[in-house]
């Protein structure tokens, strides 16, 4: 066995034993859905204190790890493409666009619970960010080497920014931009999700339909805007009512605005009702087939990484730049988006949708510093509670 598993040593039991610790492990994680609470911070089941309970899963998974390996050997685990609980942001913006950021984009997801954010300049942009967001017209040659660097280190980009003139090389470059300048004014039309059947670009639907809308509702009333219609949101007491949807729905439950959008009520703020968060997804067949309407400036031309369009012409792409790291797991994630109506809540969840993803979806669990001297199993995972985007974890093992 041994030499089955390549060691050196063909006696070196400890290391093939432990090999089978570790893939045996994995295996019994997925079959009892440990990491569905590990994972996932909810307070559907971990109820008000969502930071408390989600150091408890970390620490039950730690106990039952450490009871599989010998004293001897310690561990870590490797997460790709489940996004942490903690999403740290640079912000290259004014205040106010902070400000629309925290309120309306960086809510409470999950598994993403918290994002820290905080406003930087492009010429010193922090390696302890985990993405950065760019608003407007910035000429990003100027700070290639800064951005080249963070690239390789595994680091996100997001630029929300319409094309009005020929962009510089690197911003076409990152961003997958093909501009092809276009007389305005752009009447509002329909956009559609794209390449749903392209493995990078339908991660972005997949995710859009399992991420939140928070939705302020202080005094039991609130309002949702999607496509070009705003929608009244009633509460009342468990259960809540928005305007021409199929039926008063409760937590779980979803209703209908016909030709509109499939709505399901993810929960209600158990303290003082003063916002509730909802999915959103097509009313369609297929839930991914989602249909926003915007005034869409046709200056940039669909290609490959496109995911939003409307005719031949792009309105978000998102990339990843394998070209800037040698290792899967550090393979940078961009995202571009117009600046579009930003009282939309369809097109606000697109783009918090593509923060998280652009955030590379990357992490350990325990941060314990991993030696070069080391071995590892892998595991592939359908997906969490039902969102079906498969993702990877690695578990490490050293020491031995």
């Amino acid at each position: 066995m041994p030499t089955f598993f390549h060691y050196s040593d063909i006696n070196d039991w400890s290391k093939a034993n432990s090999l089978l610790l570790c893939n045996d492990l994995l295996y019994s994680i997925e079959r009892n859905g440990t990491f569905n609470d590990v994972l996932i911070t909810d307070p559907f089941t971990d109820g008000n204190n969502l930071m408390e309970e989600h150091e408890k899963d970390i620490g039950l998974l730690h106990n039952i790890t450490e009871k599989v390996f010998p004293v001897f050997v310690d561990f870590e685990y490797e997460i790709k493409n489940v996004a942490p609980y903690n999403i740290s942001i640079g912000c290259n913006c004014t205040e106010n666009e902070k400000e629309w950021l925290e309120e309306k984009i960086l809510t409470p997801n999950y598994p993403t619970v918290e994002f820290d954010i905080l406003r930087v300049s492009l010429n010193n942009l922090s390696s302890t960010c985990d993405l950065f967001i760019i608003f407007g017209d910035e000429n990003l040659s100027l700070y290639k080497s800064n951005i080249t660097s963070l690239l390789k280190n595994g680091k996100g980009f997001v630029l929300i920014r319409n094309f009005s003139s020929e962009p510089d090389s690197f911003t076409k470059e990152l961003f997958g931009i093909n501009y092809s300048p276009a007389p305005g004014p752009f009447p509002e039309e329909d956009l559609t999700f794209t390449n749903l059947s392209n493995k990078r670009t339908a991660g972005i639907a997949k995710r859009f339909i399992n991420n939140l809308i928070r939705i302020n509702t202080t005094g039991g009333t609130g309002k949702l805007h999607l496509k070009n219609q705003t929608y009244d949101v009633n509460i009342s007491g468990n259960f809540v009512n928005i305007t021409n949807c199929s039926k008063t729905i409760s937590e779980g439950e979803t209703c209908t605005i016909s030709g509109v959008a499939n709505i399901t009520l993810y929960q209600i703020d158990p303290l003082s009702k003063d916002w509730i968060d909802i999915k959103i997804a097509s009313y369609n067949t297929n839930k991914r087939d989602y249909i926003f309407r915007d005034n869409f400036p046709k200056t940039v031309e669909k290609n490959n990484y496109t995911i939003l369009s409307s005719g031949t012409n792009s309105g978000a792409n998102a990339r990843v730049l394998k070209n800037y790291s040698n290792s899967y797991e550090n393979e940078p994630r961009v995202f571009w988006i117009y600046d579009y109506d930003k009282n939309k809540d369809d097109l606000n969840l697109l783009l918090k949708t593509g923060i998280i993803w652009a955030s590379g979806e990357h992490y350990f669990i325990f941060n314990k510093k991993i030696p070069e001297k080391r071995d590892y199993c892998m595991h592939f995972y359908s997906g969490l509670r039902g969102n079906n985007i498969p993702f990877i974890v690695k578990l490490y093992f050293f020491g031995y």
